[in-house]
């Protein structure tokens, strides 16, 4: 059990069998990209596992190996996580006969929680996200509460009466999504709460502020802007 992912980082980094082959990341590069993460603490409860893979970005040489890290709640569910990535990498051993061909790459095997680190072939490290899809569903309790708690901020106040044109049209504050520590840098997770200023059809554009509902206050604020697909 650990509190937080990079334990079983630093234990076990796995590589695309394309990315082996190219010669990157040795011993000791797990430790290093460790040190450069943010913290990773769960969600809900504590994990009993986790499988990490620099994985291939279909280029030779690569210029990208995105770290995927899969963290798993159970043992249930870690089994069932080894059981898809040790499929995917009998099918990347059934399809990789010569280097020209593509192979599948480690992309959305089950996981509790997913995350996508971007990181270079020498091992440097950038932008950690949360992938799971499941970071949008918020309880209505837990989004009225981070909705308050963003409306009484000294800086959403300040920005209502800055912009007093606003059109009415595109709504109040909304709680879109769960921010994990290593996006924000804050030791919680926290509720991502948004206002939007400005919408073309296409683009949006506003401002975000991110709650943190234990303590009941706004950790930080930033520009945001969305594309519609």
């Amino acid at each position: 059990m650990s509190a937080d992912l990079r334990a079983f980082l630093a234990e076990d980094l796995r590589l695309h069998p394309r990315v082996a082959y190219q010669g990157f990341l040795g011993a000791g590069d797990a430790a290093r990209i460790v040190e450069a993460l943010g913290p990773m603490t769960p969600f809900r409860r504590d994990y009993v596992g986790a499988i990490c893979i620099a994985d291939w970005d279909h280029r030779l040489p690569s210029q990208l190996l995105p770290l995927r890290i899969y963290a798993y709640y159970t043992e249930g569910a870690l089994a069932a996580g080894e059981e898809a990535y040790d499929d995917r990498v009998e099918e990347i051993g059934r399809r990789d006969r010569f280097p020209e061909f593509d192979v599948p790459d480690f992309d959305q095997l089950p996981a509790d929680e997913a995350y996508e680190v971007e990181l270079d072939p020498s091992g440097q490290v950038g932008r950690c996200r949360l992938t799971s899809a499941w970071r949008r569903n918020i309880l209505h309790a837990d989004a009225e509460k981070a909705v308050d708690i963003a409306s009484a901020c000294e800086e959403y106040k300040l920005l209502r009466e800055q912009t007093p044109d606003r059109p009415e049209r595109l709504g109040s504050l909304e709680a879109v999504s769960w921010t994990p520590p290593c996006e924000s840098q804050h030791e919680r997770w926290t509720l991502d709460v948004w206002y939007l200023l400005a919408f073309d059809g296409r683009v949006g554009t506003g401002r975000s502020f991110l709650v943190d509902l234990d303590d009941e206050l706004v950790v930080t604020a930033r520009d945001f802007s969305v594309r519609t697909a």
